[in-house]
Formats: C-alpha cells, structure tokens, sequence
C-alpha cells in the first residue's frame, strides 16, 4: 500500500554509511557494520560512577572523558567539548520536570498495525506489545492499586488500569524512539497523535503517582478522582524500584542499569486527532534527520567513553537535574531521549545510524486524519 512505501527520494541518494562519511569528513569514515567493543576498558571497570554539577566522575563537565587513568591503564585521551553557541540541537526537545506534560505524540508502529488502522480506523487495538506483555508501567499501576496505604492513590490506579487497558506507547520526538533497545523493532511507520487542551498526565516515578495538566501544573489525586476520564496519558519512568537504576544519596550511581521512559496513550476521549502517512509526520520525521545530522557535527570530536551501561545509569539519574538548560550538545541530548540504550549512545556510528534508519522510514504520502467522536 501507499503509505507504507519506502521512496528513493533526496534523503536517500546516499549508500548505507555514506551519511556518516559525508558528515564526518573525509579519512574519518567508521565500519558502521560493525557493533563497537566498550570504548574503553579503564571506564567499563571504573565502577559506581558520582554525580556532582552535572557532571560524572572520571569526566568532565561536558560528561565526557578527562584523560585521567584508571587502574593502571594507558589514559585517555583528553576531549573538549565544544561550547554551546546559540541553542543545542535539541534545546527545544528536552523532557524533565518543568517540561514534562505535553499534547503532541508520536508512536512507532507495524506495517501490519498500519495497514489496520487505514481500514479500521481503530487507534488503541492491543492490551500488550507483542511477545513483550503490558510493560512494567502496568505492573506499578497494579501495585498501587494494591496498596490500601494510600486510598486516593489506589484509586486512580485501578481506574487507570481501566481506561488504558488498551494503549500505545509514545513519546514527544519520533527519533528518540525509532532505534528503542538492541533486538527490538517498533515498526516503522509513524502514527501522530495529539490531545484535547483539557488533559491531563499522571506521572509515575519515584515510587509515587502524581498528576499535571498540559501547562505543567499539579491536579490533586482527589480532582484527579472526581474526574478520571480527562487524564490523556500516563507518564512512566523505570528506575531502581523496578530494576532500573537507583540513584541512591551521596550521589552515587548503583542497581540496574535498564533505565527509560515513555508516556502510554489509551484514552481516546482525550483524543483530539490521531493521523497517520500525512506530509505533516513526513516534514517531522525530515527535521529529525536533520537535526540528528547537526548534533553529529558538533559532538563527532568528543563522543561518549563509558561504557553503553555505565552511560545508561547517567542518564537516567541526571533525567532530573535541577538544570532546565542545556549547557552543552550532550546535555540537550541525554535530556530527550526515551531510550538510553546502546542504540542510541552518542558515538558517531550509533547516531549515523539513526539517521540511515529514520531516512528509511520516510514514506509516500497516503494521508489518513482522524478526529475522534466524528462522522
């Protein structure tokens, strides 16, 4: 069908890996087949690493290496980032405490899903990712919809069992979950989906449940309670209470090292459209590419050198920084992802990848809008 095909139009005059080797310049071009060793053993055996201004032990400021040995190994050679001039590449897609309710979606799906959803127009289909069971947000729904402890809370969580026993799983920027974690692959085919102005968000993280409207302001749980049906999304966090890293006093990084986020749509009565292979998602997924092209300039010379486990429990534990800001590249980056897995960490060939896959996602239009509650 139409709208799912894959087209060889401008984005995609380049041969795989030619992206990278245009933006890296010449005599810099990587093996982007092959999978990169741990870039360095001194940091893959450092241990808990320390938070401290934003920064990580064993790096600077920027997060990235100082050049100092460990443990006896040849030091690393020292990196400065370059300053943020302007505004960072995605300055305007940073997800965190003060910016963290929202209206606008996106969320990866299937060409079989596709294909569905242009004959049955049906948004929320399906109880659980396929193979992947409902996801650990639910399993904390359900614990605290256990928990007599506290009424108002449990509550609202059996409630929203109820209404988001059907979901899809979305995020604010197409790119931060294309690539999702290594063995994983959401579809490519991008679905749109924007809430009514009166939603609201129940966020869960820190072992607790609260929830915002869309101007980032709190709703009380018994508010919340004496109306259910206008929370639109759920947001959840993974951290050290469900195997993801804790980020324990002191500073200190330990547990997992799994951590992500996502926000869950289910409640089409907050819908206010959805739309699917429109010019509209084609030009979003364009000013990715974009955007993923310009980031990889400004940070080839300073790449990532922890480990892709030591960068996951970073990220995931600087996810609320105090800092609204972005005061360098990398920064505005860890801050918008979703996904902080090996697929997504900042090295030139993870992030040239990115842009080959969201170059091959672009599509001929076979436009379907959708406004719930319509003829």
């Amino acid at each position: 069908m139409a709208g799912w095909s894959r087209v060889l139009g401008a984005e995609r005059l380049f041969a795989p890996g030619a992206v990278a080797c245009l933006v890296l310049g010449a005599g810099a071009c990587l093996d982007f087949n092959q999978h990169s060793a741990p870039p360095s053993e001194a940091f893959a055996a450092g241990g808990a690493l320390a938070v401290g201004g934003g920064g990580r032990a064993g790096f600077g400021a920027a997060g990235f290496s100082t050049g100092a040995a460990v443990g006896g190994a040849a030091p690393v050679p020292a990196c400065v980032a370059p300053e943020v001039t302007g505004k960072a590449v995605f300055a305007e897609q940073m997800v965190n405490g003060a910016q963290l309710a929202r209206r606008e979606f996106f969320s990866w799906t299937t060409d079989e899903q596709a294909a569905e959803l242009h004959q049955d127009r049906v948004l929320f289909s399906r109880t659980e990712r396929s193979g992947m069971g409902p996801g650990y947000a639910f399993q904390v729904i359900e614990n605290f919809a256990q928990d007599q402890s506290a009424p108002e809370r449990q509550d609202l969580a059996t409630r929203l069992a109820e209404l988001f026993a059907k979901a899809r799983y979305a995020w604010s920027e197409p790119w931060a979950t294309r690539m999702g974690w290594p063995g994983e692959d959401y579809g490519g085919n991008l679905i749109r989906i924007v809430l009514k102005a009166d939603a609201w968000v129940v966020v869960i993280k820190g072992g607790d449940l609260t929830v915002l409207d869309v101007q980032n302001q709190p709703v009380s749980l018994a508010r919340a309670l004496a109306n259910p049906a206008r929370v639109g999304a759920i947001f959840y966090q993974k951290e050290g209470l469900e195997g993801g890293p804790f980020c324990g006093g002191g500073g200190s990084f330990s547990s997992g090292s799994n951590g992500y986020r996502e926000f869950i749509l289910g409640n089409l009565a907050m819908v206010e459209e959805w739309s699917l292979a429109t010019q509209q998602i084609r030009e979003r997924l364009s000013a990715n590419i974009e955007q993923l092209g310009a980031f990889l300039v400004r940070v080839r010379s300073c790449p990532i050198t922890s480990s892709a486990q030591q960068w996951n429990v970073s990220v995931v534990c600087n996810w609320d920084a105090p800092q609204a800001t972005a005061t360098t590249e990398l920064f505005a980056y860890e801050q918008a992802l979703a996904i902080p897995s090996d697929n997504y960490l900042a090295v030139p060939e993870r992030i040239a990848t990115m842009i080959e896959t969201l170059q091959g996602d672009l599509f001929e239009l076979d436009p379907l809008v959708v406004t719930p509650g319509s003829p």
